[in-house]
């Protein structure tokens, strides 16, 4: 059973796609199912992903769509690993998200990482942005960032963006252990 794997997950799309005129929920529907088979990824296909739906009183504001899928022998190295963040980045440029998170279960244990959208953080003095920064940092919760992306481990509120389950010092060794050259941010596709 140990080469038996899973991934599932959920993201939150911005709020204003309900109210947004250009941009919208049924674009994010579009890339999901007609554009995101063209990009020929190993990971994801249209077919894991749900379409999330803006009708009362199932969605309130934010749309989530979800998604997940088994497979074998499932991140077994760090490049493995980049290309998996990777290709999980490339949809998240392409979908205007507020918060993601993925719950990985590997051959050497379960991880679980999240993202929040830089952009929807605001940057002001006692903002979301700097909140956010703070509570990472008081909290010890492991996290990288680049210019779209704050990327951490551990489980988070999805409406929030709060870390509420950090991995302990235990959890972090492992995943040292198993991805001993892990660097953020990925730097390319390696496959």
């Amino acid at each position: 059973m140990f080469e038996w794997n899973y991934f599932y997950g959920v993201l939150m799309l911005d709020m204003d796609y309900a109210k947004n005129e250009t941009r919208n929920h049924k674009d994010a529907i579009k890339f999901i199912q007609n554009d995101l088979i063209t990009k020929n990824y190993f990971y994801f296909h249209p077919a894991i992903f749900s379409i999330g739906t803006e009708e009362k009183p199932y969605c309130y504001d934010n749309v989530f769509i979800t998604f997940g899928r088994s497979a074998k022998y499932f991140l077994r190295d760090t490049s493995e690993l980049n290309n998996f963040i990777f290709e999980f980045e490339d949809i998240l440029k392409n979908l205007d998200f507020e918060t993601a998170q993925i719950k990985i279960g590997g051959i050497y244990g379960d991880n679980t990482l999240f993202w929040l959208n830089r952009k929807k953080l605001l940057n002001e003095k006692g903002s979301s942005l700097e909140t956010t920064l703070s509570y990472f940092s008081e909290n010890k919760i492991r996290y990288y960032e680049n210019d779209l992306f704050y990327f951490g481990f551990g489980e988070i509120n999805i409406s929030t963006g709060w870390c509420e389950k950090k991995y302990d010092v235990e959890e972090l060794e492992l995943f040292d252990k198993i991805y001993p050259d892990f660097e953020y941010p990925i730097k390319k596709n390696i496959a």
